[in-house]
Formats: structure tokens, C-alpha cells, sequence
């Protein structure tokens, strides 16, 4: 079964609500809203907590270019990363480096962020996969809660 675009875009944000979180702690909607809100010009966007929440759900497959922008602008990712799978994984596989260093204190990761910009398809798939697997491993040597 194929995946629909509302599916996909609803991994999407999913993906960044769980890796994009400067507050050490998930984004509510009501705080992804309000953010939107307040760098958005009064012609601007408007975009409701219900609105997200169907963006979220997968209940809403076609926001406005102007939408997806201002989530892009919100969590700093290219607006490209909702539309175009090879900029999703790049940008996926950054937020997961970054995630791993944030998580982890990883210094020697750090030194090799550089490259991850210069990696090809596979080799992003590969350190996506080495980032998973650590956090996998982290989380059954800690618990849950940790």
C-alpha cells in the first residue's frame, strides 16, 4: 500500500516535533502556532491549532506553499523537506546527528557533522541508520525514562 502525501507530510512534521526541540521538551501545536503567529506579517498565515492537528493526523494533504513555509521557517528546515524526498533525507539525517549529539554530548560526532552535508543518498541512509541503532541501543541500556 502506498503511502499518501498527507501521509507523508504528517511523518514529516511528526519527524521534526520529535527532533527539533531547542526547549529540551516536544513542541506543543498551540506553541508551533503562537511561534507562526509571531514572526508572520498580519497578511501572513494563519494557521490554526486544528489546522496542525490535521496536518499531524494526515487529514489534511494540501496545506498552501505559504503554510509550508512558515512550518519550514519554524522548525529551520528547508521548505523543500515536505516536498522533495531527497532534501527530506538529507535534512532528516542532519536532525538526527544533531539529535544524537544533543542527546549523547558526542564530541567525536561533532567533529564529523561537516560531512553529512557532503554524504550521497546512501551514505545518509547509513549514518540515519547508525544514529537509530545508538539511540536504540541507549534506550534498552537506560530504560525508558532515561
Amino acid at each position: 500500500m502506498s503511502e499518501t502525501e498527507g501521509q507523508r507530510l504528517a511523518a514529516r512534521l511528526e519527524y521534526l516535533f520529535e527532533h527539533v526541540q531547542p526547549l529540551g521538551r516536544r513542541h506543543t501545536l498551540q506553541e508551533v502556532v503562537d511561534g507562526i503567529k509571531a514572526v508572520e506579517e498580519p497578511a501572513g498565515v494563519s494557521l490554526s491549532v486544528g489546522r496542525l492537528s490535521m496536518l499531524m493526523n494526515g487529514k489534511a494533504p494540501n496545506p498552501t506553499i505559504g503554510t509550508l513555509r512558515a512550518l519550514a521557517d519554524f522548525f529551520g528546515v528547508p521548505v523543500g523537506y515536505f516536498v522533495d524526498d531527497a532534501v527530506a533525507d538529507r535534512t532528516m539525517a542532519q536532525l538526527a546527528l544533531l539529535t544524537a549529539m544533543r542527546n549523547n554530548d558526542v564530541k567525536a560526532v561533532a567533529l564529523r557533522a561537516a560531512t553529512v552535508a557532503t554524504l550521497s543518498a546512501h551514505g545518509l541512509d547509513v549514518v540515519r541508520g547508525l544514529v537509530e541503532q545508538a539511540a536504540d541501543q541507549s534506550r534498552e541500556h537506560d530504560g525508558p525514562e532515561a
